[in-house]
């Protein structure tokens, strides 16, 4: 699931426009509000993107695929 998350975090990252890239890149122990609150929101959806990828995966992995 950790590189699930990895890769989920990587094509997050790289599909963010300039500005926040930037500051996920350059800004990551920012203690300014706005640099948290993307980066909580470019976490969330890293780890929603990898939950769904490991639910696709789940049925195929065990067999249960129809």
């Amino acid at each position: 699931m950790a590189k699930l998350y990895e890769k989920a975090w990587n094509q997050t990252v790289q599909g963010l426009n300039d500005w926040k890239k930037n500051i996920i890149i350059n800004h990551p122990l920012s203690t300014d509000r706005m640099h948290q609150d993307v980066s909580r929101e470019v976490a969330r959806d890293a780890a929603r993107l990898a939950e769904q990828w490991d639910k696709e995966e789940a049925p195929i992995l065990s067999g249960n695929h129809n």
